[in-house]
């Protein structure tokens, strides 16, 4: 999404071509990965002759790995005396909002699972947006502490408050929530707020409803995958996700089933085989091919498939 922007201003301002660091990585799409680069300060957009080979080109932008083969005028490099300065806003919403009014009731242990799943949110907001996408609320001195230790060098541009800015439109993501999240809800809303919140070692009740009742936000909708939240991801990361590609124009089925890990389609198969399994006489439950492939809309991998009936002692009839 933050590319387009990127490429459209690099247009504008006479640029077909632009040569990457050699140490430049990326993961996904290399236009969205220079314009966070650029948005943050790591790189600048500088003149200079250099040669690479084309990698992609984007919207009528050519990207080149350094190498020998075309020779462009333009580079992303870390220092230039001659900035160019390529003029592109970043959209302001939707804005992704972890809220910790909570943490205090976190164990040691879970607040640097929070901390760990905090940082892997940013790297979801970064594949759609760019770090002034994802605030962190309400953060305490001591959250600050342990977001040192875990990304040391770590640059970055979220915005850290230590209280509940002013929203516009928000809607709290919640497990139980009284409200269905769907496709509507992803793109009708500015801020997702989602509940700093992390119940590994001990039992979190009620938690989010406590949380959105603090920083005084009444909508709350849960995600639900065909009628259930069971196979749906719990961690902040991935729900930031899913919200994030529905926003984008993706069904929300297809996002939560494109964030899903191993865990949870096991989770959702085993309950999808549960629905439509049978018992015999002797106890244990019985399913037939054909039912299996129902229970398996999922698409899981055959080893997945498998874990579950074996979690589950099935037997398949032929």
């Amino acid at each position: 999404m933050l590319g387009n922007y990127l490429t459209s201003a690099l247009r504008e301002a006479g640029i077909d071509c632009l040569c990457l660091p050699r140490h430049f990585k990326c993961r996904g799409d290399i236009a969205q990965c220079a314009a966070v680069w650029t948005l943050v300060g790591r790189y600048k957009i500088c003149p200079g002759e250099c040669s690479g080979v084309p990698v992609a080109e984007i919207d009528g932008v050519v990207f080149l790995r350094r190498g020998g083969g075309r020779t462009c005028g333009w580079e992303l490099g870390r220092r230039c005396e001659n900035q160019v300065e390529v003029q592109f806003k970043p959209p302001a919403w939707p804005i992704i909002v972890v809220d910790l009014s909570l943490w205090e009731e976190h164990t040691r242990g879970e607040k640097h699972e929070l901390v760990e799943q905090i940082l892997a949110t940013l790297g979801a907001v970064r594949r759609f947006l760019w770090d002034g996408n994802l605030w962190i609320t309400n953060a305490s001195g001591e959250f600050i502490e342990l977001l040192n230790l875990h990304a040391r060098g770590l640059v970055h541009k979220m915005g850290v408050f230590d209280k509940m800015p002013q929203l516009e439109n928000p809607v709290v993501l919640d497990p139980e929530g009284p409200c269905l999240f769907t496709e509507e809800v992803a793109r009708g809303y500015s801020e997702f707020i989602i509940g700093g919140i992390v119940d590994k070692e001990r039992t979190a009740k009620s938690a989010t409803a406590r949380l959105a009742e603090l920083i005084g936000v009444s909508k709350r909708c849960r995600i639900e995958l065909r009628g259930s939240r069971v196979g749906v991801p719990d961690r902040i990361n991935k729900i930031a996700e899913i919200v994030l590609r529905t926003w984008a124009g993706e069904p929300l089925e297809k996002a939560i089933l494109a964030t899903q890990a191993k865990r949870d389609r096991v989770y959702r198969l085993m309950w999808e085989i549960q629905k439509r399994a049978g018992r015999s006489q002797g106890g244990y439950l019985t399913l037939s091919r054909k039912a299996l492939e129902e229970a398996n809309w999922l698409g899981a991998p055959w080893e997945e498939v498998e874990l579950a009936l074996r979690k589950l002692r099935v037997k398949i009839l032929d």
